[in-house]
């Protein structure tokens, strides 16, 4: 057995198996592993092919599947970075400095994709724009919310916020933004669940809002 096919292994048993499973619903067919052309289950091994060890190319699945976890607004952070951290792990190019150019090439686009969704579901509004992505329903940076009392709101904070100096008076205003943020969140799940998906872009549209004037003051502040 090769040193790669011990590491692998010594790896997978300490993995648990909701990691090194795919359980896909329209798995009908095997794919062929990409080194020696075996016949794989998608059922099972999705990261290694069971008979060669070689790392397998990223397939076409969500953030949520990669990571091992159901797609939902509400993810458990704690959970996130365990997976994260195993799986990272296992594919880290560190651990194929020594194999083919072809792995090493499979093992830094896994690794990216790994990281980009790792960082993309811990955050809230990031996970909520990836859901709604899911959904078809793309969301535009630059997009303002559709309520004329909200659009005035956001007037009235940009302005306050430029006119605070102080640090008590910038952490209570963070406080604040914190609540409407939470506020958001809640209403975004509730709307995501309920299939009201325009409601639910709405909630991010203003979120975004809430995550930019908290940058600004945190800037303030001194912090990036």
């Amino acid at each position: 057995m090769s040193m790669l096919a011990q590491r692998v292994n010594r790896i997978s048993a300490r993995t648990p198996l909701r990691l090194l499973s795919k359980i896909k619903e329209d798995c009908t067919m095997p794919q062929d592993c990409w080194k020696c052309e075996k016949a794989l289950d998608c059922l099972k091994e999705k990261f290694f092919c069971p008979a060669c060890s070689a790392i397998q190319p990223l397939e076409n699945e969500n953030f949520f599947d990669y990571l091992g976890v159901r797609p939902s607004f509400d993810v458990d952070v704690s959970v996130l970075k365990k997976h994260f951290l195993e799986l990272q792990s296992r594919i880290h190019p560190d651990k194929f400095s020594r194999c083919s150019k072809k792995e090493k090439e499979i093992s830094e686009l896994c690794s990216s994709y790994l990281n980009d969704a790792y960082h993309t579901l811990t955050e809230p509004l990031r996970r909520a724009q990836y859901l709604l992505k899911l959904r078809g329903e793309g969301t535009n940076p630059e997009e303002t919310a559709s309520s004329g009392e909200f659009l005035v709101e956001m007037m009235e904070l940009n302005e306050e916020a430029d006119s605070l100096d102080s640090q008590a008076e910038i952490n209570e205003m963070l406080k604040r933004i914190d609540d409407r943020i939470d506020i958001l969140c809640a209403q975004f799940k509730e709307d995501f669940e309920s299939g009201r998906t325009s409601a639910a872009k709405e909630a991010v549209v203003k979120m975004t809002f809430f995550y930019r004037l908290r940058a600004n003051l945190n800037k303030k502040l001194g912090f990036s």
